[in-house]
């Protein structure tokens, strides 16, 4: 089975996409019309292979269209281009919704009150193989460089999922690599929880300081959405992702 897989995924990360898939992919997602032409045929190939081998299911009365899975599967292949990658291996289906979506919450307090609300996302990560996004979020965001992208943010989580641990630290090839990450990682989500508290100017949101998860989640959205801000403001950081992820969105011309 597994030599049958590895062959059909050979076969898939050698095809193209079509002029057509092309054409609706840069009006979708811009940003993976900013890849440099050595990237593109590697991320077409990435593309076709999480389009055949993930289930893109509508939600919440969506009518889904072509363009709706091209969008997810062509910002996710980002995530997915490094020699070795597994593909999110644990996903099995991504869930879209029209617009944000509630969620219920419940928590037991430490004198056994038990605290019940409703929160509204635009995407959510489950370690059961599921991926959670609203397409009214996706196609905004994906439309603006603004630091937002709830494909990256969501598809990050996976990633960092399949380590058995939501911790803001994936699969690292080296313990000298995870050694390197731990230390960048952990000063720079603490240097940024002291601006939070002394109101400084800042790149990451307010979400980024509840966990390291979050940290991470959304310094992934930053290295693609604001790359040259991202590598200046956290060099070190920059550094590691672009070593992980084998790729440099700072230094593609058409996001100059």
């Amino acid at each position: 089975m597994s030599f049958l897989r590895n062959r059909r995924r050979r076969r898939l990360l050698e095809k193209p996409l079509s002029e057509d898939q092309r054409h609706t992919l840069a009006a979708v997602a811009p940003l993976c019309a900013a890849l440099p032409g050595s990237l593109r045929a590697r991320h077409e190939g990435v593309v076709q292979l999480l389009l055949a081998e993930k289930h893109f299911e509508p939600a919440g009365g969506l009518a889904l269209d072509a363009a709706m899975p091209l969008a997810i599967a062509g910002q996710a292949a980002l995530l997915q281009m490094r020699a070795g990658a597994d593909y999110f291996p644990d996903l099995e289906t991504v869930l879209i919704y029209p617009k944000a979506f509630q969620v219920d919450h419940s928590e037991e307090d430490e004198h056994g009150f038990v605290h019940e609300w409703d929160d509204e996302l635009a995407g959510q990560s489950w370690q059961r193989g599921v991926v959670v996004v609203s397409w009214q979020d996706l196609a905004q965001e994906s439309q603006q460089r603004d630091g937002y992208n709830v494909v990256l943010h969501e598809f990050a989580h996976q990633l960092d999922e399949q380590s058995g641990e939501a911790d803001g630290t994936p699969l690292l090839p080296t313990a000298e690599f995870a050694e390197r990450w731990h230390e960048a990682f952990q000063a720079a989500f603490e240097r940024h929880r002291r601006s939070l508290r002394r109101r400084r100017k800042r790149l990451f949101d307010e979400n980024a300081a509840e966990s390291p998860a979050e940290f991470f989640a959304t310094a992934m959205e930053l290295f693609f959405e604001l790359p040259r801000h991202f590598r200046k403001e956290f060099a070190d950081l920059h550094a590691l992702l672009a070593e992980y992820l084998e790729l440099d969105p700072a230094a593609w011309p058409r996001l100059s």
